[in-house]
């Protein structure tokens, strides 16, 4: 994952196993936005428009394409998520990506969100 400075971090992701469901589930941080490689606060500072990230502008341009792409998903997952459990949620990024995560919402992982669907479409 590259961080707000440009530099390459490791992380130690832990990889727990349901034992009602028989699955693995991974338990990401805040810090990461699962199948990005810049972690959340770079591409939330792309989102509201600070330019002073360690991106290229394709880069950026892509990003942007992808949030404007899954922002409308997103809020629904959201407006569910909080008519489901009576609540309101503060629609701020790290909050949304984080409650799509754990509803086990996120279907992005082989879908129209990659690098080369945006670059073509």
């Amino acid at each position: 994952m590259t961080d707000e400075d440009g530099g390459a971090k490791t992380l130690m992701i832990r990889r727990l196993v349901c034992h009602k469901c028989n699955q693995i589930h991974h338990e990401l941080p805040d810090c990461v936005v699962p199948y990005k490689r810049h972690c959340a606060g770079t591409i939330e500072k792309i989102i509201i428009g600070d330019i002073n990230v360690p991106c290229e502008s394709r880069t950026i341009r892509r990003i942007l394409a992808w949030w404007h792409i899954v922002l409308p998903y997103f809020l629904s997952i959201l407006e569910a998520l909080a008519e489901k459990y009576k609540i309101g949620i503060t629609p701020a990024f790290r909050k949304i990506v984080r409650a799509v995560v754990n509803s086990n919402c996120w279907i992005f992982k082989n879908s129209f969100c990659t690098r080369s669907a945006v670059n073509t479409g």
